[in-house]
């Protein structure tokens, strides 16, 4: 093989490893069947909430993943595949579900959020649940609930003895 070939596919794995190196989550999508104008859009998507699609050869794509230690990838990459990646965990999981919803064409395969593998239905789960800080909220609220809840039949009780 060529060595000037042999340097640019170097040079593309190193970059995809850099990338999914200062990543949070790696999340791998088959958008076999769907039109440019389509990935385009996805793109353009995921740009908007902070993340990325990059696609490249399945071969590059693994090495890229075997060099960070996500290996548990690798059966995920037949076809033709894209790795969406985001600073933050989670993030774009939203952005994939709607998309996988209107375009049933698209598949989430996997990825591995904060060093966890999780399969399609976990990302789909996940994706339900929104943004870490919605996960928060969700949490918050049902810490709060019992207590409200308390207060309010205090209150009752106390205008009922009034």
């Amino acid at each position: 093989m060529n060595q000037q070939i042999l340097a640019e596919k170097k040079k593309t794995v190193e970059e995809l490893t850099e990338l999914i190196k200062g990543s949070h989550s790696t999340v791998v999508v088959s958008y076999s069947g769907l039109a440019v104008s389509e990935v385009n859009k996805l793109r353009s998507d995921l740009k908007k909430v902070g993340c990325r699609l990059s696609v490249q050869k399945n071969t590059l794509m693994r090495k890229a993943c075997d060099a960070d230690g996500l290996s548990q990838l690798d059966s995920c990459f037949t076809g033709q595949n894209g790795i969406v990646t985001s600073k933050e965990e989670g993030q774009g999981l939203g952005v994939l579900k709607s998309f996988k919803d209107a375009h049933k064409e698209f598949t989430i395969k996997g990825g591995i959020i904060d060093g966890t593998y999780c399969d399609e239905q976990t990302l789909n789960s996940l994706a339900s649940v929104g943004s870490k800080e919605n996960a928060i909220s969700i949490f918050l609220s049902t810490l709060q609930s019992p207590l409200v809840l308390f207060a309010l039949t205090l209150k009752a009780v106390g205008e009922k003895a009034n």
